[in-house]
């Protein structure tokens, strides 16, 4: 069992919690999310990051769609990648996922807006939010971490990276 937590925990379907944190069971299944109310505690086996816990991202667009064994993915390469499981995206198409959710800020869309066309919203078109896209009780979407992060404008940096944690 895991805990982690972070300056802000981002659920996608309840609002972000300051100073949260996430217990996971060892194959990454949420056990709790925990509200501080927003204070910073310190607990035994507590790991704590500095940045932000985002769910795992999964592609959405045109260029995704539902198969029997998960999801394709065509880019415009023209290569096709079948992942099984959203959290097993090769890191490159994490990266690339989190610079279209820094375009889309630059284009005017908030953070918890780009935060749930990556997240939950793509987990909804695909069919697959029952068992990812967002922190519930239950299910194991994956833990990444968002940093560095802007916080005082509640947004991405141009040097955002993700980490995958869970």
């Amino acid at each position: 069992m895991r805990k982690i937590a972070a300056n802000l925990v981002y659920p996608c379907i309840e609002k972000p919690i300051k100073f949260g944190h996430l217990v996971v069971d060892d194959d990454g299944t949420i056990l709790d999310i925990v509200d501080t109310g927003g204070k910073l505690i310190e607990e035994e086996g507590l790991e704590y990051h500095n940045g932000v816990l985002v769910p795992g991202f999964i592609v959405n667009s045109t260029n995704a769609d539902m198969t029997e064994k998960g999801v394709r993915i065509r880019f415009l390469s023209g290569v096709q990648l079948d992942v099984t499981d959203p959290n097993q995206l090769p890191y490159n198409t994490k990266e690339l996922v989190v610079n279209q959710m820094f375009d889309l800020q630059t284009d005017g869309a908030s953070f918890d807006d780009a935060l749930a066309n990556a997240t939950i919203g793509a987990a909804r078109i695909l069919g697959i939010d029952d068992k990812y896209g967002c922190f519930k009780k239950g299910i194991k979407p994956g833990v990444v971490l968002l940093y560095p992060f802007d916080f005082v404008n509640s947004k991405m940096r141009h040097d955002t990276l993700s980490k995958r944690l869970v």
